[in-house]
C-alpha cells in the first residue's frame, strides 16, 4: 500500500490540537505517528540488469534481468527494513 499522507497529517494535528501535552509525550505521540506511517508502506526496490555487490562475496555479480526486493516483516507486507 502506499504511504498515507494524509493519515499522518491527521495524527499530527491531533497531537497538535491535544491541550496538556509535555515535551516527552509529543515527541512519543510523533514517534509513533511516523512508525505507523512507515510501516504502513510496501516498499519494493528494484535491482536493473547491472552489476550489484553481492553480501559476502569480494566481487560484484552480474544479474540477468531485474530483481526486486521488499522491505517490512517475513511476510514482505510493509515497512522499511
Amino acid at each position: 500500500m502506499a504511504l498515507d499522507k494524509s493519515a499522518l497529517k491527521a495524527s499530527i494535528k491531533s497531537i497538535m490540537e491535544s491541550s496538556g501535552n509535555d515535551a516527552e509525550s509529543v515527541a512519543t505521540a510523533l514517534a509513533n505517528a511516523i512508525d505507523t506511517y512507515v510501516r504502513g508502506a510496501e516498499v519494493t526496490v528494484t535491482a536493473l540488469p547491472e552489476e550489484i555487490q553481492v553480501q559476502g562475496t569480494a566481487s560484484a555479480q552480474m544479474n540477468m534481468s531485474a530483481i526486486s526486493l521488499k522491505g517490512g516483516d517475513s511476510t514482505h507486507t510493509g515497512g522499511l527494513s
